[in-house]
């Protein structure tokens, strides 16, 4: 949003500048349809990301999906990550869940994503100890799920 708010700003402000709107003015009028354009073809869209944080010797194997969409099985190492994004459906009974597995021997099925959670695009963590729902960056983790044993 920050880089479309740039260009908006540049395609304002460039025309103006004595003499340049004639040479840059439709270039910047492209660049900035071409980001109004991203940004519709995304709006309304929800995240989901996985992050691989169960430390240096552990990989995940991640399989996910819904009701209408699997996602394709991924295997994450230490500190490694993959997300997906989808419009939740006017109904709002979208619901995607996860089936992982660790190489050194837990699983967790679980909600990744239902209609009412708080976080509506949301970062999970898979750590020792359980996974952990926070913000991209990390932070704010709140424990959500304990492992298993296979």
């Amino acid at each position: 949003m920050k880089f479309a708010i740039i260009f908006v700003l540049l395609a304002i402000t460039i025309p103006a500048i004595n003499g340049i709107g004639s040479v840059f003015g439709p270039a910047v009028d492209f660049l900035v349809e071409a980001i109004a354009s991203g940004a519709k073809e995304h709006a309304g869209e929800t995240y989901v990301r996985v992050m691989n944080s169960m430390g240096p010797d552990v990989e995940i194997t991640a399989n996910c999906a819904s009701a209408d969409d699997k996602i394709d099985e991924t295997k994450l190492k230490d500190g490694e990550s993959f997300a997906w994004s989808f419009k939740p459906n006017i109904f709002r009974t979208t619901q995607f869940w996860c089936d992982v597995t660790t190489s050194d021997g837990k699983k967790k099925h679980w909600d990744v994503y239902i209609p009412t959670m708080d976080n509506e695009s949301p970062n999970w963590y898979l750590r020792g100890p359980g996974i952990y729902l926070g913000k991209y960056d990390g932070s704010q983790l709140q424990k959500k799920e304990s492992w298993e044993q296979i």
